[in-house]
């Protein structure tokens, strides 16, 4: 079975920003905002692949979004796509409006781990980042009921 997702995830300061998209709390204070196909379209005029460089769906009017959020606290655009136990990592963290993190590129896990690190998550014996705040509970982005 395959997994799925391009998200972006507040910290609890980022999460106060008014955007009008659909948001889910999850664990330690992050705010997930699924980017699914039909956001990214309405929302960041995004239908398709993107352009921005190690990102698959990603460009210009999300990363200006990104920054702009990122003045209230921190802030990371994470994508992340497996099949049969291989796949990929993709995640950039934002704080006082400059990129902070990456992109930074992984087979298997680890991009996201770090992302969630800086964005103020612990991690728990047994559980690394992305378990700890619940990010396996979906399987694909559009699952999460973001549009």
């Amino acid at each position: 079975m395959g997994y799925t997702l391009e998200a972006v995830l507040l910290d609890s300061q980022a999460a106060r920003f008014k955007h009008g998209l659909p948001t889910i709390s999850l664990g330690h204070g992050i705010a997930l905002i699924p980017l699914t196909d039909e956001v990214l379209d309405e929302q960041f005029g995004l239908s398709g692949p993107g352009t921005s460089g190690a990102f698959w769906k990603s460009g210009a009017v999300l990363e200006a979004f990104l920054v702009e959020v990122s003045r209230l606290g921190r802030v990371a655009y994470v994508e992340a796509d497996f099949f049969g136990g291989s796949g990929t990592q993709v995640a950039a963290v934002w704080q006082q409006g400059k990129c902070v993190m990456g992109p930074e590129c992984s087979k298997g896990g680890g991009a996201i781990n770090h992302a969630l690190r800086l964005l103020g998550v612990p991690r728990s014996p047994g559980q690394d980042e992305f378990d700890e705040v619940g990010l396996g509970r979906f399987r694909h982005t559009a699952d999460w009921g973001g549009g």
